[in-house]
């Protein structure tokens, strides 16, 4: 089984400001990958909207993942934070409709590592197809 048909797919929301690379990284990984993995660069986490996210999963996303700044960090003094309500309110609406809360993950990002979009999305990766076949 080749890397772009194995798996689940993902949906990956996160800031720019985390990876002055992320625009050739995450294009590498796009065609490396396929349609396993769709990424969205946002200007600052916390323009994310519950309607994006629902749209995500409406579009065939098995899980998608919103990647913030560090607590304290954010260039837009609380994008995160706005993020991070955002996700818990579109977690309740999907829980609603009966679909698992974990569907949508919050990933703030540990203050003083840097960390590449491309070794990010890698490692979410793996933890999924970790869990797909446990």
């Amino acid at each position: 089984m080749d890397k772009q048909s194995s798996g689940s797919n993902s949906t990956l929301f996160f800031c720019r400001q985390l990876d002055p690379n992320q625009d050739v990284t995450r294009r590498a990984l796009e065609r490396e990958l396929g349609k396993r993995i769709r990424f969205f660069p946002l200007p600052c986490s916390g323009r994310i909207d519950a309607l994006h996210l629902l749209r995500a999963l409406e579009a065939g996303a098995d899980k998608v993942y919103v990647v913030t700044c560090p607590e304290g960090a954010c260039h837009y003094r609380e994008g995160n934070v706005r993020a991070k309500k955002r996700i818990a309110y579109a977690q309740s609406l999907i829980e609603e409709i009966g679909l698992e809360r974990e569907r949508l993950e919050l990933i703030i990002t540990p203050p003083g590592k840097r960390l590449t979009i491309d070794e990010l999305a890698r490692e979410l990766l793996a933890r999924e197809d970790k869990g797909v076949k446990a």
